[in-house]
């Protein structure tokens, strides 16, 4: 119902029919309103004839052809022109409502058609209406027992004359002759549009001759040449059209197969430049492994742009999956060879005392976006772990210069393998023989220095200079050196500090090196807070080490060295007397510690007299 209305998808015929009926409906009415004096509003009509038929072919086909069969014959009744209706009118009515109008209507019940209407329409019709007569039975694809009832009307004119003149037609049998050759031919020719292979155009030869004898056109007649050539048109336009579209969507599918694999061999392409970019430093082989699988994987897609059958596609297919397989058996090798070789350096710098993470080997990898992230991050650990190893290394070899003085030189790093200059580094027996020197130096230092305002912390670097000094030489070593020595040396300046703070005092005692005290406090502050290497640094504070520990001493007991040098004043005559009359004086006698004695020779000689200690006495050299 929906497709006699119009509303469902319609094919190829349905369109030809719809299209058909329309023009014959607009002759056909042309015919009825001449018979039935319809002229007042032929135009309207005629438009609202044009719009129902397109609209709905199904209802106006018959509709029209059957009030064009009831006005063809009683058009003088209804127009009150007589009351009278002759046999032979009957006889026509009857011929034309069967052949024009019942058997295209069984037609269209049964095969939901309007075959049998085009070829009835077009028999009836005016100007260019015969040009469709072929139209309804060359249809393709149809039962050939529609197309065999559509052709049942051309019998129209046969059946009318035979029964209009049956007396000549009985005297001259033969006349029917080529009608009826005409008639045969045409059903051929509808059986055969019926075919659903190419070769249904081979209705068109019996058509031909079909249309000429069974309508009496003539074989030059033009309606005979267009009649052919329309129902040629309307059996080989579906089938062209479909070898058309087939041809079409073949390609299409070809095309799609091929972009398939191209898009699969683009993306592997992709993930390889992905694996590129991810590293700023890949390892050769890498590179070169990349490059390989690049350049198959791009022979690959060259050859199946080159393809233009489904053969060549399926083959190359089957090529790219080998060339897949091989690319991902190569990106799996390269990179186990690199953890394992990576792995093997980190083994070999950790015996120098250079700690790196080592990089769990990964399960088998295929060229996938999944595990080239697994790949990428591979890298990256191993960019990074280089990286930071790296730079503690040189940072190391930074702090050395500055600890030992001199240049050494850098670690230079292009891939993991360059880890393995560690040894280079490490190996240069110059700065181990320095570091080990400013080490044993420090130690000593550290040890002799009396720093009694620091003890503590002396202490506490002490240990940490001895407990270095027994390690094995490695590069954890060498930091632990460069770290004690700028402990040693903020401790220095810490020292020198409070020493400084203490000069002024120093030089209140009246001591006689009281100045040359405070010039080396002077001098050795001024150098800890310099630019000097640091272990030149503590050189020369341990140079002069007796005299910071004098400083030191008297600094700790500034009252009591203060109180001496004031009893020695104020005993000044007594002491001067026994030591140049009697050649020594005790120290117990004046009620001086022993501790301070060298204070006594110290201020004697500030007098002008030369004196030494001895045990408990201080004498006078003569």
């Amino acid at each position: 119902m929906l497709r006699i209305l119009g509303l469902s998808t319609v094919t190829f015929n349905d369109i030809v029919e719809r299209i058909g009926i329309t023009i014959l409906n607009t002759f056909v009415f042309y015919l009825i309103s001449n018979a039935l004096n319809l002229h007042s509003f032929f135009y309207f009509e005629e438009g609202v004839v044009i719009i129902l038929s397109a609209l709905l072919p199904y209802i106006l086909a018959p509709a029209i052809t059957l009030l064009y069969v009831v006005s063809y014959n009683f058009s003088g009744m209804i127009l009150g022109q007589t009351n009278t209706i002759t046999p032979t009118t009957i006889e026509t009515f009857g011929i034309m409502l069967i052949l024009l109008f019942v058997i295209p209507i069984i037609v269209e019940v049964k095969f939901t058609s309007l075959q049998g209407f085009l070829t009835s329409e077009s028999l009836l019709g005016v100007f260019i209406s015969p040009f469709l007569v072929a139209t309804g039975i060359s249809e393709k694809g149809r039962d050939p027992k529609s197309n065999v009832l559509s052709a049942i009307p051309v019998l129209y004119s046969l059946v009318l004359k035979a029964v209009e003149n049956y007396t000549g037609i009985l005297s001259e049998p033969v006349s029917l002759v080529y009608p009826i050759v005409g008639f045969i031919l045409l059903i051929v020719a509808s059986i055969l549009f019926t075919r659903g292979s190419i070769l249904s155009v081979l209705g068109i030869i019996p058509l031909y001759p079909g249309i000429a004898l069974a309508l009496g056109y003539g074989f030059l007649s033009i309606n005979t040449i267009i009649a052919s050539l329309l129902g040629l048109l309307v059996n080989a336009l579906p089938a062209t059209l479909n070898h058309l579209m087939s041809s079409s969507q073949a390609k299409s599918i070809l095309q799609k197969e091929k972009n398939e694999v191209i898009s699969q061999v683009e993306q592997k392409i992709m993930l390889i430049n992905n694996i590129k970019g991810g590293s700023a430093n890949l390892p050769v082989e890498l590179i070169t492994v990349l490059s390989e699988m690049e350049s198959q994987l791009k022979a690959e897609m060259a050859k199946m742009n080159s393809c233009s059958t489904s053969e060549c596609i399926a083959e190359a297919y089957r090529n790219f999956l080998e060339v897949s397989n091989n690319v991902d058996k190569s990106l799996n090798d390269a990179i186990f060879k690199i953890v394992i070789d990576y792995n093997n350096v980190v083994t070999g710098i950790r015996k120098l005392g250079v700690n790196a993470e080592e990089i769990q080997i990964p399960p088998s990898l295929r060229l996938t976006e999944q595990d080239v992230n697994t790949v990428i991050r591979i890298l990256n650990t191993i960019d990074r772990n280089v990286y930071l190893t790296t730079s503690r290394i040189n940072q190391i070899v930074e702090g050395l210069e500055k600890t030992l003085g001199g240049k050494y030189t850098r670690l230079l790093v292009t891939d993991f393998k360059s880890l393995e200059k560690v040894s280079e580094v490490v190996g240069n027996e110059t700065m181990r023989r320095s570091a080990e020197e400013c080490l044993a130096m420090q130690a000593d230092a550290v040890r002799e220095l009396k720093m009694n305002p620091f003890s503590d912390e002396k202490i506490a670097l002490s240990r940490k200079l001895n407990q270095v000094i027994i390690e094995t030489f490695s590069m954890d070593k060498l930091s632990q050196i460069v770290s004690l020595s700028n402990e040693n040396v903020n401790l220095l300046k810490k020292y020198f500090e409070y020493l400084s703070s203490r000069k002024d005092e120093l030089r209140k005692i009246g001591l006689p090196e009281s100045k040359e005290y405070a010039k080396v406090i002077e001098d050795l502050t001024f150098t800890v807070n310099g630019n000097l290497p640091t272990c030149e640094i503590v050189r020369r504070v341990y140079s002069f080490i007796s005299v910071i520990n004098d400083i030191d001493e008297i600094v700790a007991d500034f009252q009591s060295v203060s109180a001496l040098f004031q009893l020695l004043e104020g005993l000044r005559d007594v002491i001067v007397a026994k030591v140049t009359e009697e050649g020594c004086i005790s120290l117990d006698e004046v009620g001086i510690d022993a501790k301070y004695g060298r204070f006594v020779v110290s201020w004697l000689k500030g007098i002008g007299i030369t004196a030494i200690l001895k045990e408990n006495s201080v004498c006078g050299e003569r």
